[in-house]
């Protein structure tokens, strides 16, 4: 390589180490029942991470409010997966009754809705490109009165 083409060597290097710029994911949770409680959710950046290991960094929580609640994040651009529930008594934890059947609302990323577990990574998996993006999640409610009461299958 010439001498000519040193700035332009110096300058790819400096790209190519720069840590990659944030995105903005903004994520409206919508259908909640009432407002008792928090919205709890996460994005994962990975299958190894879905669906319980999120980094904390990727974890938000907001008072719920009747209707919905919008989540904000600054990601690096890329492929994500979000989950969310309302923690209705507000104790941190996913309710559920002896047979496994959620008693607070959940959601995830492209709207599924699992029966017996939650989707597949690939199956929620969002892409998140440099210039930002903007999803919805309804929430679903197996139990309590809701118009979601039996989520259909996909």
């Amino acid at each position: 390589m010439g001498r000519g083409n040193a700035p332009f060597a110096l300058a790819l290097l400096l790209f190519a180490a720069s840590p990659a710029h944030a995105a903005e994911l903004t994520v409206t949770v919508d259908n909640l029942r009432n407002g008792n409680g928090n919205v709890r959710l996460s994005a994962y950046a990975s299958a190894a991470e879905w669906p319980d290991h999120s980094l904390d960094a990727n974890d938000k929580v907001e008072p719920a409010q009747t209707g919905g609640v919008v989540f904000h994040f600054d990601l690096p651009p890329g492929i994500y997966a979000v989950a969310c529930f309302h923690d209705e008594d507000g104790d941190g934890a996913f309710e559920q009754n002896f047979l496994g059947i959620p008693k607070e609302g959940y959601g995830f990323s492209n709207n599924l809705h699992p029966i017996f577990s939650a989707p597949s990574f690939d199956a929620a998996s969002v892409v998140l490109p440099p210039e930002g993006a903007s999803i919805a999640i309804h929430m679903i409610y197996w139990l309590g009165s809701s118009a979601n009461r039996a989520p259909a299958r996909k």
